[in-house]
């Protein structure tokens, strides 16, 4: 049994911080599976239906409503309930018609904002974190979900760089646009301290060759800044996706 559970499950004493969990409810929880997101920057989709969501009551109640195809993720159904669920991943409940929007709350990396107004379901910002030069003098860009393009020289998002953020419409399977991150642009700031602030990039700074690069953002009539790798590129005069708090 001990091994059973050392497979596919994980102690909840040790669950990353992104589980918000009772820790002493019990001895396992759900551990995540491979998948478009990091561990450590997800949950598992059994997690956010029974813990966050509260539309199942235990375990047994998620596998029915995955196995029913009532929950769909961007788009398409997902039946397995390790399913790593992470930043603005779109989460549909089929039989509700109801959408949420991962977002960064202000205590959580991972948070389910729903989702009112329709033309807002189908975008997804999806941020580019590694760009790699393939045969035929093309680059291919891997962005936060695992998701990889490819584009010619021709191709206007060639000179593209990780940290930009690339509008990707999960339903035609295109893009519709890019933003990038530089001075005058919206971020969302993703991680560390001041997680979930919005506001306008003013400078990114290089303050020594040895230690990140400094994003400092103006927002709600105060400047701010955090590390390169927490921003998230969100539109130019507002952001390109409802944000709640906005």
């Amino acid at each position: 049994m001990a091994k059973k559970g050392g497979s596919r499950h994980l102690k909840r004493l040790a669950a990353p911080i992104t589980y918000k969990i009772p820790r002493k409810l019990g001895k396992w929880t759900i551990r995540i599976n491979p998948g478009p997101h990091p561990a450590d920057r997800a949950i598992p989709l059994g997690i956010l239906i029974r813990d966050i969501l509260g539309i199942a009551n235990n375990l047994r109640g998620v596998k029915y409503i995955l196995r029913k195809g009532y929950i769909k993720v961007d788009g398409k159904k997902i039946l397995d309930y390790h399913f790593p669920i992470g930043l603005m991943d779109v989460i549909e409940l089929v039989p509700e018609n109801k959408f949420y929007r991962i977002l960064p709350h202000k205590i959580n990396l991972i948070y389910p904002y729903e989702i009112s107004d329709a033309d807002d379901v189908l975008i997804k910002p999806l941020q580019i974190k590694n760009k790699t030069m393939v045969k035929w003098s093309r680059i291919q860009l891997t962005t936060h979900d695992g998701r990889n393009f490819l584009f010619d020289k021709e191709s206007e998002y060639y000179t593209l760089k990780p940290g930009d953020t690339l509008i990707y419409n999960y339903n035609k399977n295109k893009l519709d646009g890019y933003i990038r991150l530089e001075p005058g642009n919206m971020a969302l700031i993703t991680g560390g301290s001041k997680i979930g602030r919005l506001g306008k990039i003013k400078d990114i700074l290089k303050p020594h060759p040895l230690k990140p690069r400094i994003v400092r953002l103006v927002g709600d009539s105060e400047e701010y800044e955090t590390v390169f790798e927490y921003i998230f590129p969100i539109g130019s005069d507002k952001p390109i996706i409802k944000i709640p708090w906005y």
